[in-house]
């Protein structure tokens, strides 16, 4: 029997990718304006904002793990995918101030008031 799992994978994997790629591009403009910048700011975020960033990133990677570890075909290539998610995932929800900031919490915004 031929699994589909492998493919299905590779897509995801490549999408989470390009969204890393593209998501640490935004980071490094915006870094590369922040120099030549006059006036600096720092933000702090709040104990809410935090514990929902800490929710939906452990959210985040425990679904990734299953569904690496739950998918057929994939022996031998495993703990590449997981480190991978893992790497990604966190540079997004710790180390991407344009993810946070356009992405995350707009949409956290956007689910309170539904």
């Amino acid at each position: 029997m031929k699994y589909t799992d492998p493919y299905v994978m590779f897509i995801m994997q490549l999408a989470i990718l390009l969204f890393v790629v593209f998501v640490f591009f935004r980071d490094w403009q915006i870094r590369k304006s922040e120099q030549s910048a006059e006036v600096t700011s720092s933000v702090t975020r709040g104990e809410k904002s935090m514990a929902a960033l800490y929710t939906v990133y452990g959210a985040t990677i425990a679904s990734a793990l299953v569904l690496i570890d739950k998918a057929s075909g994939l022996d031998g290539h495993k703990v590449i995918l997981i480190v991978l998610d893992f790497l990604s995932v966190t540079y997004l929800f710790f180390f991407s101030t344009w993810f946070r900031n356009s992405v995350f919490f707009p949409l956290m915004q956007r689910a309170h008031k539904d």
